[in-house]
């Protein structure tokens, strides 16, 4: 009604207001379209499509100044007593007294855990050129063209793929790596229905070749994980380091420069060793004496670092306390300032943070707008209000999680604050927000509530009965209109320096059902990228957000802490055979494409 009303009242003012002569004036009907005409013809085939290939790295890459000093130098920062050593895993052998950290005591560490499959490698794989034939871009889509065109991302745009050790490297255990927290998932007389890493993508044998088919495709950044147990098996400080875990490491940052690749390195990605678990309360001494081996041996060549990937969601997983949380940040801050002070690195470090920014339901409702900041509170504030503003826990954590988190001391948040050089997380999917069933007040007072300690419902429908956007087999959604408030919400309560979207990314739905060809064609994943990514052109352009990379998951089918179901790579696997054959989808190379237009050369 009120626009018919509007209308009717501009067109008798108008008419009001117009000089008499002006009732003369007449419109002129547009000229009606031209009819068709209609003509027969001969047939003839035509060409509708023509092969256009992807464009390789440039190869080697090499920087100007390392980023730390060589191991060479570096080592006299490691402890002068470690021991180095090799394991090898023989559950038969016969017990012998060989002390604390003996082939004995290694192969206790497995006593529990063993797997249905088993490495069908034992060797690295030589890699082979991509044949020219797998980098063939699939179909054009309709023109897309928008008005995006001539937005632009810097020439030093962080953009690439990701993955992380336990989804992708197979071989539990071999070549010495001891047990993390994840490996009971799927192992034999633990878990039902889920799937072991014992075999995975057996990236740890075919990484040559992956690296290998990533440059061929032209990407200049990849992300992955350094095992915490390969490098120590037994986890803790002061026992030994695994010299075959160094050595593979080594290799694979080197076949990463080999073939024009930077690579960027997360040092752990849910993946702790048991006994760190344990002694969480140690975690800064344990995390160091494994870190510093790391970065003493690759910091030369590696601009970025990862300290942890996602532990703000990692209570009841891998934590048991909101106060192991305060022991990450310490662990993370004082490794920070041994790189910057002792080593002398001039590389950036970051944490990873997992987060799907809490819409409220209804945005008119002020209970609502409360539901979604208090989400957020609890799934972002407690562990960057310290680092990023040098500020307390949040008022309603501390008071909802009463032992369970300890207020920060003045001397901690010193310790803490600052200690981290740009903003990293994984922001798939937004989702609303509204009070719990019987208000928050109740909520927060009963630790049994499945809804606390956020104690906030959520959902991804709409008020309105709509879902926010096309679901995925699990927990992703195409929902581009909320990326540029999850871009800005981090940008103007944390103030970073800049923005890294760390990971994102969609696994259509009963994707591994599909034959390989419909697996390959996975058009659902290329609108989930193409969408998210002209949003952020405008969050970078429109809303002045620093963003200052994009790094897609992942780069490859993976182990989805259980499931080979949940397909989120851009790359297919044939776990059948033999092989290990990876396919290219249509996904990678449009999101290849997508950075080829808008970053600068």
């Amino acid at each position: 009604m009120a626009s018919t009303f509007s209308s009717l009242t501009l067109l008798g003012l108008l008419a009001h207001s117009l000089p008499a002569h002006a009732s003369a004036i007449r419109t002129t009907p547009a000229d009606p379209a031209p009819s068709p005409t209609y003509s027969y013809s001969s047939f003839s085939y035509t060409q509708m499509t023509s092969d256009r290939y992807a464009t390789p790295l440039k190869s080697p890459l090499s920087f100007p100044t390392p980023f730390a000093p060589p191991f060479s130098k570096a080592s006299t920062l490691l402890p002068a007593n470690v021991t180095y050593t090799t394991y090898s895993l023989n559950p038969q052998a016969t017990a012998t007294p060989d002390g604390q950290y003996g082939q004995s005591a290694y192969a206790a560490l497995w006593t529990n855990l063993s797997y249905s499959d088993s490495p069908p490698f034992t060797t690295t794989v030589s890699p082979t050129p991509v044949p020219t034939s797998e980098l063939v871009f699939p179909p054009a889509l309709p023109d897309q063209s928008t008005d995006q065109s001539n937005l632009t991302l810097p020439s030093d745009f962080i953009w690439g793929v990701a993955g992380s050790a336990w989804q992708i490297e197979g071989g539990l255990q071999i070549e010495g790596r001891g047990p993390s927290v994840l490996d009971t998932i799927g192992a034999l007389g633990m878990s039902q229905g889920a799937n072991d890493s014992n075999v995975a993508d057996m990236n740890y044998f075919l990484y040559k070749q992956d690296i290998a088919r990533l440059a061929a495709l032209g990407v200049p950044h990849y992300s992955f994980s350094i095992s915490w147990s390969r490098v120590v098996p037994f986890g803790v400080a002061g026992s030994p380091i695994n010299k075959q875990a160094l050595s593979h490491y080594d290799d694979l940052i080197n076949t990463c420069l080999e073939y024009g690749i930077t690579p960027i390195v997360t040092l752990v990605h849910a993946d702790a060793p048991p006994a760190v678990i344990a002694d969480v309360s140690n975690l800064t001494t344990h995390f160091l004496y494994y870190a510093k081996q790391v970065m003493t041996r690759y910091g030369d060549r590696v601009p970025h670092w990862v300290t942890f990937n996602e532990p703000n969601i990692a209570v009841g997983s891998m934590f048991s306390s909101y106060n192991d949380l305060t022991a990450t940040l310490l662990a993370h801050a004082a490794l920070y300032d041994w790189y910057k002070h002792e080593l002398g690195g001039t590389g950036k470090i970051t944490m990873k943070f997992a987060n799907n920014l809490a819409m409220p339901l209804d945005p008119s409702n002020e209970s609502h707008v409360s539901a979604a900041l208090r989400y957020q509170d609890f799934i972002l504030g407690i562990m960057s209000n310290p680092l990023f503003l040098g500020k307390q826990y949040p008022a309603d954590a501390l008071k909802t999680l009463g032992p369970n988190l300890t207020a920060l001391t003045d001397e901690q948040i010193a310790q803490i604050r600052g200690r981290i050089d740009f903003w990293a997380f994984d922001p798939y999917v937004a989702q609303f927000a509204s009070p719990p069933p019987g208000g928050v007040e109740a909520c927060a007072s009963d630790p049994s509530n499945p809804l606390w300690p956020s104690c906030v419902s959520l959902t991804n429908v709409q008020a309105n009965g709509w879902l926010m956007g096309d679901a995925s087999n699990a927990y992703a959604y195409i929902a581009p209109q909320y990326v540029r408030q999850q871009l800005g919400y981090v940008w103007n309560t944390f103030r970073p320096s800049g923005i890294l979207i760390a990971e994102f990314g969609f696994n259509p739905f009963a994707d591994s059902e599909r034959s390989l060809d419909a697996q390959r064609y996975d058009l659902e994943r290329t609108l989930y990228y193409q969408n998210f990514l002209q949003e952020m052109l405008k969050a970078i352009h429109e809303d002045g957000i620093n963003v200052i990379g994009a790094l897609a998951w992942s780069f490859v089918d993976n182990n989805e802490f259980g499931s080979f179901a949940n397909q989120y790579g851009m790359q297919a696997v044939n776990r059948t055979d033999g092989k290990f054959t990876r396919n290219y989808k249509r996904s990678f190379f449009d999101f290849v494409d997508f950075f080829s237009k808008h970053v600068a050369s």
